[in-house]
């Protein structure tokens, strides 16, 4: 006889406002273990010099258990950022609650900075189609007066 085992989950879907501290987290451990795994990569990159720098078999022991020491101690500090960041509150985060409206302020500002530029550059190439005039007219004379 089996029995019809029903998995219930609590429905309880995720609110707008839950975005950023979900975005604040994924961030905080995607660069966390960004640093961490760019810094052992760059560990065992220096390995092989290290080791050509032994002259004893002891030197070679020597390097190697510093290596796995400074390695087990590197995973240590890394697991424990990593905890620190996900039981974070959403001040240890620095979220920013107003980040819609910042945003939107930053568009404007760089639409305002656009628009500026555009006039400012009409400017310029009316200056320079100013002084270009003269100088094809004077071209010009100078070019019937060679043919006269």
């Amino acid at each position: 006889m089996t029995k019809n085992h029903k998995t219930t989950q609590t429905e309880t879907p995720g609110k707008p406002e839950d975005v950023p501290t979900v975005m604040a987290l994924l961030f905080g451990w995607n660069m966390e273990l960004s640093r961490f795994y760019l810094h052992r990569f760059q560990q065992y990159c220096a390995l092989p010099t290290s080791f050509l720098s032994c002259h004893s078999l002891e030197d070679l022991r020597a390097g190697q258990a510093e290596f796995l020491k400074q390695l087990m101690d590197e995973y240590r500090i890394g697991s424990q950022r990593l905890s620190m960041i996900a039981n974070a509150d959403d001040a240890t985060l620095n979220l920013d609650t107003n980040y819609a409206a910042k945003l939107l302020k930053a568009q404007e500002d760089a639409a305002a900075i656009i628009d500026q530029a555009k006039v400012q550059a009409k400017r310029i190439l009316d200056s320079a189609e100013r002084q270009n005039k003269p100088s094809q007219a004077e071209s010009e004379q100078t070019a019937l007066k060679k043919h006269a």
